[in-house]
């Protein structure tokens, strides 16, 4: 119960961080996407719920405090967190190259969802051209970041299996 406590509270510094510090002239070339990786683990950590959860929340309080409107980033990071989480349920394991895949993945469709619902409400005038080259760096750069910080976080929340006397595991 703790770990995932935890695990939210993370998330909700991942958000501080993105917007302050991360928004600094020389880091904001980089465009990290922190948001977006701690929402991949949580969808790897948790499942397809939790994830989902976790990016409403995260987007509603992104939106409500920095966004032009409510509900895109709020949509955004829930298909994310539920994209991850439900690729994570067809896959055997855990491991880094699945977390940097599904890091890219979530990267480019936060970027675009974020970037087809300001279209669609007429708030941004960007080309396709910058929007993909934004989009390739974000997702390029938040991936280098799942590469350096997968294994801390994973170590701390993931959630151990149980074993009992009664388990067939416990034999093997």
């Amino acid at each position: 119960m703790m770990k995932s406590i935890w695990l939210y509270v993370s998330l909700f510094i991942s958000l501080v961080l993105e917007v302050s510090v991360l928004r600094l002239p020389g880091l904001s070339h980089w465009a990290v996407n922190i948001v977006v990786w701690c929402l991949v683990m949580i969808g790897i950590l948790r499942g397809p719920k939790a994830g989902l959860v976790a990016g409403i929340v995260i987007g509603l309080v992104q939106d409500a405090s920095y966004g032009t409107f409510l509900g895109e980033t709020a949509l955004a990071y829930a298909l994310t967190g539920y994209m991850a989480g439900y690729v994570r349920s067809l896959v055997l394991r855990d491991s880094l190259v699945l977390a940097i895949l599904l890091t890219g993945i979530g990267t480019e469709v936060f970027s675009w969802v974020t970037y087809a619902t300001s279209r669609f409400f007429g708030e941004v005038t960007v080309v396709m051209h910058p929007a993909l080259q934004e989009s390739a760096r974000s997702a390029l750069s938040t991936m280098v970041l799942c590469l350096l910080l997968y294994i801390p976080f994973y170590r701390m929340f993931v959630r151990k299996k149980r074993v009992g006397y009664g388990d067939e595991s416990a034999e093997a």
